[in-house]
């Protein structure tokens, strides 16, 4: 008797199972036809609606036809329009009356009453929409959020306002930089891209904000910020200051803001200043001197680089390789010193980043050259690379064609492979 029950109750759930296995599968079936209705359906209402929008804003007739923009929240047809609203609000010539149709149409107000949700998803996605739709009206909303404590609210909330910018939405985020930043509720990262978009209007509340500021970490977040932004003087002034700061992350961040070759003359004698970092105790700050001075084109500081070819930091040396190809001619002399020495691994970094950046196309091209010095060198760098097995420049050059003064020369090299 036990036996049956127990056979029945393994054919009841045997057959419980499968039948749920094919409602499943009917539901998933059912919800794709649906789905695929409903979005054939969205299809067509968006290009009804992109044909209207466009034809009325080119008549310049929309304050006549709005009234056919509007629809119930939710429908159909309110996400449709809302799709195209969002795509024309980013053409400049259609912003202003896009943004005035997204208040009259009852967007604003609907996304503005969703905030209020208990549902952090369905807040979130409202804050992002007033910021896609520049809603100007919705910043006096949106600034007390960046006082939350939810990280994704006050992150979206920062880029809602940085999408509709303007001074007011600016100011409130600055003023609160210091406790996003301590509290890590927004990235140093987020913060700057957000930033970004209110474009040099935000450098002057920056450097303000440093004022009188001993953090180190919120120094060093402002310093990163400011480095994303375009070059100033008040930012160089700014990262000039903190070069000889006893945080490491500090002088770093300083010298990513003064590494612009448009503030080599925003600071008296800019690269004297950056050059004793080339000897810093951090490599991180090694490597970010490397980028400035390279960045900046200072040529003199060819030889203090070069000694970093030898850098313990794999990173410090890859860089000053590059750095040396990149300021050129003056850095011959250098590259002769590395490629004549003992260190092997010294020399295939060079090699390679002269191959890389095609740097030896310019030293083949030095061959011709009235300068002595200058052919010298030239030449003695190439026969090295050849002996190393660096030859496809000199074979380049030769299957090409060129200088037949030049090609001669190449041809040498290549019999003689001298240069070790």
């Amino acid at each position: 008797m036990q036996d049956k029950v127990i056979i029945v109750i393994i054919i009841s759930t045997i057959a419980a199972l499968l039948l749920l296995i094919v409602v499943l599968f009917l539901w998933s079936i059912i919800r794709r036809i649906f789905n695929e209705r409903k979005y054939r359906k969205l299809d067509h209402l968006r290009e009804i609606y992109d044909k209207k929008l466009r034809t009325s804003l080119e008549a310049g007739d929309l304050s006549r036809t709005q009234s056919e923009f509007i629809a119930p929240p939710k429908s159909n047809a309110w996400k449709a329009i809302e799709d195209i609203l969002l795509c024309l609000i980013n053409e400049d010539k259609y912003q202003d009356e896009i943004k005035k149709l997204f208040s009259l149409s009852g967007y604003v107000s609907f996304y503005e009453n969703q905030m209020k949700n208990r549902n952090v998803h369905v807040r979130a996605l409202s804050i992002d929409k007033l910021g896609k739709m520049k809603s100007e009206a919705s910043v006096s909303k949106l600034i007390p959020l960046l006082d939350e404590e939810d990280a994704e609210i006050v992150s979206v909330a920062v880029r809602s306002l940085s999408k509709i910018g303007g001074r007011e939405g600016l100011q409130a985020i600055i003023e609160r930089l210091d406790g996003m930043l301590v509290r890590s509720i927004v990235s140093t990262k987020a913060l700057s891209m957000a930033l970004q978009t209110f474009g040099a209007d935000a450098i002057p509340y920056l450097v303000e904000q440093k004022t009188g500021r001993a953090d180190p970490w919120i120094v060093s977040s402002i310093l990163e910020i400011l480095s994303r932004l375009s070059a100033d003087p008040r930012s160089a002034h700014l990262a000039a200051e903190h070069l000889l700061s006893t945080n490491s992350e500090v002088r770093s961040k300083a010298l990513k803001v003064l590494g612009r070759a448009e503030n080599v003359h925003a600071v008296q004698n800019l690269p004297e200043l950056i050059l004793p970092l080339l000897q810093d105790p951090v490599w991180y700050v090694r490597l970010q001197a490397i980028r400035s001075i390279r960045a900046l084109g200072y040529e003199e500081a060819a030889a203090p680089i070069g000694k970093l070819i030898f850098d313990q930091n794999w990173q410090v040396r890859n860089e000053a390789a590059q750095a040396l190809i990149m300021l050129g001619e003056r850095s011959l002399g250098v590259l002769l010193e590395v490629l004549t020495g003992a260190d092997r691994y010294a020399k295939y970094s060079v090699c390679e980043e002269i191959e890389k950046t095609n740097f030896s196309a310019r030293l083949i091209e030095n061959l011709k050259e009235n300068d002595q010095s200058l052919q010298e060198k030239s030449r003695q760098i190439l026969e090295i690379m050849h002996s190393l097995g660096f030859s496809t420049p000199l074979d380049g050059y030769l299957e090409r064609g060129g200088d037949e003064a030049v090609k001669e020369l190449i041809w040498k090299m290549k019999k003689t492979g001298s240069g070790v």
